[in-house]
């Protein structure tokens, strides 16, 4: 289907906005809204045709900057009409591309009684989750989404005077090019190479039975010093890279000061047949008998969990959870408001320059905002590693494969007169936490080997440096495996019509 700017229909605004609100495709002429591969095909031709290089694609509309909503754009092809998943006798699970992590999991869970290690963002799109890595709560126990991927479905245009048309590659393709393209959406990202219409998945990890959600809170107070909060690092850092509690995810939102209170979430998975007290005894217990031994926990008397700006509140230290339950409670993608990320993996625990500087930021007010205006500016610090780290950095595009941590830094407010002053704190933030690796975590410049890059599906525009050079981030997301992932963009797509600011 498609819809031009010209007639009057009242959804062409909405198809021009995605989930930040810094973000407007103002110019844009027209939407195809995809529903087949083939009609995917014969939307990109047509889109290219009209509008050349600035076409771009759209699932669940969750990119961190403007890299689909932007002035340059002038037609989005959607695949958000296409939803649909089933089990293929020889391709396996499969999922296209206009599902979201929820709906996937719905699908998944209620039909198979499987699942992915995917993102926990309810309304966050498959089509550029997955290929960019797609990890969650369920990754340090099963590894990353693009680790069980074993087939795509994408539409490309190899040839500027032939037809865009869909192939199938997969993990066993006999031919070299189209094993590097099905490499490269094994966390090459999206926006690439291709319009993505369906993931395959041959196996699945099996469903937990259920989990339990311990939530608890660190109240700011003249208690919470400098050196209280590099004791719950280290005690952080010690619990990511135990080998024995991979069933075990972590997510330790260090808000600022003027939220009152930081959080740690962690959710424990309990399998049929396992003895809930007996995990209780051996995975929680300690946990808490830790952390209050370094800083009394509470309960969390404001909103709970900070993930992407979602809070949620939990009226217990522990509780257990079927896990379709513990799904929900933790699937929120937050309100519609201007956010600006940053990202970063960490080999090792926290030395004590980034415990000060970490300290220092979250009790900093910008020039020109309030305290209260800070309320939802954070660092959260995701527990990493596990069945991650044991596939090799080659073997899928995503090199970061010795992490034991990995690190979000976000603010959100309300009104474009903040911007300034939002930015100017993450920015700060960030170059101060990595001064010894060049203002970035760049493994090539941290003497110490402990910073590993960056996520792709968190962009972070400043990473192209002061000379727009986006070379320089797409080091740091893609590391050794860039040449790869750069020859298979030369094979697939030689005009380059799946751009962005920081596109292979």
């Amino acid at each position: 289907m498609k819809i031009d700017s010209s007639t009057a229909d009242n959804r062409f605004p909405s198809f021009l906005q995605g989930f930040n609100r810094r973000w407007f495709a103002g110019n844009c002429q027209t939407i195809y809204l995809c529903y087949t591969a083939t009609g995917t095909a014969l939307a990109l031709d047509d889109a290219i045709a009209l509008y050349g290089t600035n076409v771009k694609i759209k699932s669940g509309g969750h990119c961190y900057e403007n890299f689909v909503f932007n002035e340059g754009t002038g037609a989005i092809i959607d695949v958000t009409p296409m939803g649909s998943y089933g089990y293929d006798d020889e391709r396996g699970y499969y999922l296209e591309s206009g599902g979201t992590n929820w709906t996937a999991f719905q699908a998944l869970f209620r039909d198979y009684g499987k699942v992915l290690p995917a993102g926990s963002c309810y309304s966050v799109g498959l089509g550029g989750h997955i290929c960019g890595g797609g990890y969650g709560l369920l990754s340090r126990l099963n590894g990353l989404t693009v680790d069980w991927l074993t087939g795509v479905e994408v539409v490309v245009k190899d040839n500027a005077n032939n037809s865009a048309y869909p192939i199938y590659v997969a993990a066993d393709s006999a031919d070299p090019d189209q094993l590097d393209l099905y490499w490269a959406h094994c966390g090459g990202g999206g926006g690439n190479f291709g319009v993505i219409t369906k993931y395959y998945f041959k196996t699945l990890p099996d469903a937990p039975q259920t989990a339990f959600i311990t939530a608890v809170a660190f109240s700011w107070g003249p208690q919470l010093t400098e050196e209280v909060l590099g004791e719950l690092l280290a005690w952080y850092a010690d619990f990511a890279q135990q080998t024995d509690n991979w069933r075990q995810f972590g997510l330790f939102a260090l808000n600022h000061v003027a939220a009152g209170e930081m959080h740690l979430t962690i959710q424990t998975i309990v399998d049929a047949g396992e003895d809930p007290d007996e995990i209780v005894r051996t995975y929680i217990d300690p946990v808490l008998a830790a952390l209050n031994n370094i800083y009394p926990v509470s309960r969390m008397t404001k909103a709970g969990l900070a993930h992407q700006g979602h809070l949620f509140q939990n009226a217990a230290d522990t509780l257990d959870y079927t896990f379709y339950e513990a799904v929900q409670l933790l699937n929120g993608s937050g309100s519609n408001q201007r956010g600006k990320y940053k990202s970063a993996y960490m080999r090792k625990p926290f030395p004590a320059d980034q415990v000060s500087a970490i300290y220092s930021w979250l009790n900093y007010i910008p020039p020109g905002l309030t305290e209260a205006d800070m309320a939802q500016s954070l660092l959260q610090v995701d527990t990493y590693g596990g069945a991650v780290n044991l596939i090799a950095p080659d073997a899928t595009a995503v090199p970061q494969r010795s992490s034991i941590l990995k690190l979000q830094y976000q603010t959100y407010w309300g009104t474009a007169d903040q911007d300034q002053g939002h930015l100017d704190w993450i920015r700060g933030f960030y170059t101060d936490v990595y001064q010894y690796s060049g203002g970035v975590p760049d493994p090539n410049q941290d003497p110490t080997d402990n910073v590993d890059g960056c996520y792709y599906n968190y962009p972070d525009i400043d990473l192209n440096g002061p000379t727009n050079n986006k070379e320089i981030a797409l080091q740091l997301y893609f590391g050794n495996n860039l040449p790869r992932l750069q020859y298979t963009k030369q094979r697939w797509d030689p005009n380059n019509y799946f751009n962005s600011a920081q596109s292979i």
